[in-house]
C-alpha cells in the first residue's frame, strides 16, 4: 500500500480504506433465528392447509428466506475499522476524526444508553448479542454526533484496533 501524503485523507472522503484491521458482525442471538424458522412454519402450515402441501412448503421456504435476509443484513450490523474509516452499521467516521476511547463495563453502558443519553449519540447498540460497549468521542466539531456508542462482543479488542489504526493514520 502507497503511503498517502498529509491532507489526502480530505481528498478521499467517503472512501473505505482497502486495510482491515477489525471486523465484527453482530450476529442476532441463536433464540432469533429459531423465531424465524417458528414464523416461517406456522405461515407454511397456514397457507399449505388451504393451498396444499407443496404450495405450503414454498411458502415455508421463502418465508424463511426473507426473514433470514432481515436478519443477516438488517439486524446484524457490520463493526469494521480499516485504514481510513471507522464503520458501525450503516454510519461511517473517518479516523482523523476519533478521539477518545473508552471500554465500557455492562454497568457503565447500562447508563449511556439510559434516559440520561445524550439525544445527538449514534448508538450502534446489539444488547441481545453483547452488553459491552466501547464509546468513542467524534473529534469533529462539525459533527452533530458528540460520541458514539458500539457493542462488541470483544470491546477491548475493538478499542485496541481502533486505537492502533487512528494512530498509524496520524502519522501518515
Amino acid at each position: 500500500m502507497t503511503k498517502l501524503p498529509r491532507g489526502a485523507g480530505e481528498q478521499r472522503e467517503g472512501i473505505d480504506g482497502k486495510v482491515v484491521s477489525y471486523r465484527e458482525r453482530l450476529v442476532p442471538p441463536l433464540i432469533w433465528w429459531l423465531f424465524t424458522i417458528a414464523l416461517a412454519g406456522a405461515l407454511g402450515i397456514a397457507y399449505g392447509h388451504f393451498l396444499g402441501a407443496t404450495i405450503g412448503w414454498i411458502t415455508t421456504a421463502i418465508s424463511e428466506a426473507v426473514l433470514g435476509g432481515i436478519l443477516w443484513f438488517r439486524a446484524a450490523p457490520i463493526v469494521r475499522i480499516d485504514d481510513q474509516v471507522f464503520r458501525a452499521g450503516p454510519a461511517r467516521l473517518p479516523l482523523r476524526f476519533v478521539g477518545e476511547i473508552q471500554v465500557l463495563t455492562e454497568a457503565a453502558t447500562r447508563s449511556l444508553r439510559g434516559p440520561t443519553t445524550d439525544p445527538d449519540a449514534y448508538l450502534c447498540l446489539r444488547l441481545a448479542v453483547a452488553r459491552r460497549a466501547v464509546a468513542v468521542v467524534v473529534a469533529d466539531p462539525q459533527d452533530p454526533h458528540p460520541y458514539w456508542l458500539v457493542t462488541s462482543r470483544h470491546p477491548e479488542r475493538l478499542a485496541a484496533a481502533l486505537t492502533q489504526a487512528r494512530d498509524v493514520h496520524a502519522t501518515m
